[in-house]
């Protein structure tokens, strides 16, 4: 221990002392209670709504359909990449795995981590209240949704090869 010269504390010289100091404001604490709440809304969601048919996304009880969102479909007349998501992950709401896996195959797997983010962000928080780092991912996390994005690419080529096969 030395003492410093501008105050009479010691100082404890220590290269493996941790960096996280419970004392301070995480930026990240909001990130955590967004991700949370985002996917609530969006597993809560998945449970309420209906898939009507083979497009339609309807509001319980009143049936009124949901508007189509795909700009991409509107325009060019195929299906996007994300095409069957929102079905994908109404379908995972109401426990249908295999109408699922039918509207986007992938979406399985993207509703699988918007859920897992609900206990997850929950731990993140209650670590962070009691002064507790939090759990790092790393590279896990972002290698997992460039996964995802290039799985939902590599599905789209696929259907786009296999529609026009069958088309022609």
């Amino acid at each position: 221990m030395q003492s410093s010269p501008h105050n009479s504390h010691p100082t404890v010289l220590a290269l493996d002392e941790p960096t996280y100091d419970p004392a301070e404001p995480h930026s990240e604490t909001a990130f955590h209670w967004i991700l949370l709440t985002v996917s609530s809304v969006v597993v809560l969601l998945a449970v309420l709504l209906q898939v009507r048919g083979e497009e339609q996304v309807v509001l319980p009880g009143v049936g009124i359909p949901l508007p189509g969102t795909c700009t991409f479909k509107q325009f060019v007349g195929a299906d996007c990449p994300g095409c069957g998501l929102t079905r994908c992950f109404v379908s995972m709401g109401h426990g249908q795995l295999e109408r699922a896996w039918h509207f986007n195959p992938v979406g399985i797997v993207f509703f699988t981590i918007v859920a897992s983010q609900i206990p997850f962000r929950a731990v993140q928080l209650w670590r962070t209240r009691r002064g507790v780092e939090e759990i790092r991912l790393g590279w896990w996390g972002y290698s997992t949704m460039l996964l995802v994005l290039a799985a939902l690419l590599v599905q789209w080529v696929v259907r786009l090869v296999l529609t026009f096969q069958g088309g022609a």
